[in-house]
């Protein structure tokens, strides 16, 4: 059966530079990439209309944004290709189930204490981390480097008056 086409991303959904320069950090041809902590859900939408993942996975602790989100998919005709998750961090992914994880929107040192926590799925397969810390990079930097990532792209995007980083790293195993 060929896949439906979606829609071209729009302003009215809410994709901003912020967003597109996330999304643009998804290779094409991923398998599944993951959004933890997706909040609205506007992010999996821009990766799959930009063609760059077959499925995502959108996690978020908080039912209320997951339901949220659940009407987002329905109205852009992508609720068929992610699957809604509760829960937080990558807990709620099986082993070698994705191949990108997006963590943006949370400091610095929440992201490294959530890769810390799930070290282990990150360590046992070749990922791809898209992160865009809230506050600072050092800890986040430091994370990477330790366990054997390779910062492959990092990228700064101003939005709504401020800069924000996004740091790219692969490890391959």
């Amino acid at each position: 059966m060929a896949r439906a086409e979606l829609p071209p991303i729009t302003r009215r959904l809410g994709v901003t530079p912020r967003l597109r320069a996330l999304a643009a950090c998804v290779p094409h041809g991923t398998r599944v990439f993951a959004d933890v902590g997706t909040n609205h859900g506007i992010l999996p939408i821009a990766v799959l209309r930009a063609g760059r993942a077959q499925r995502c996975v959108a996690i978020d602790r908080s039912a209320s944004a997951l339901a949220d989100t659940r009407r987002r998919l329905r109205r852009c005709r992508c609720d068929e290709r992610v699957d809604l998750r509760l829960g937080d961090g990558l807990a709620a992914l099986a082993p070698e189930e994705f191949d990108v994880v997006c963590m943006a929107g949370l400091g610095p040192r929440a992201m490294v204490a959530m890769l810390e926590r799930d070290r282990q799925r990150l360590l046992a397969q070749r990922v791809r981390l898209v992160l865009n810390p809230i506050g600072g990079c050092a800890a986040p930097r430091a994370f990477l480097a330790a366990h054997g990532f390779e910062l492959v792209a990092e990228a700064a995007v101003a939005e709504r008056g401020r800069s924000y980083t996004i740091l790219v790293a692969e490890r391959l195993r």
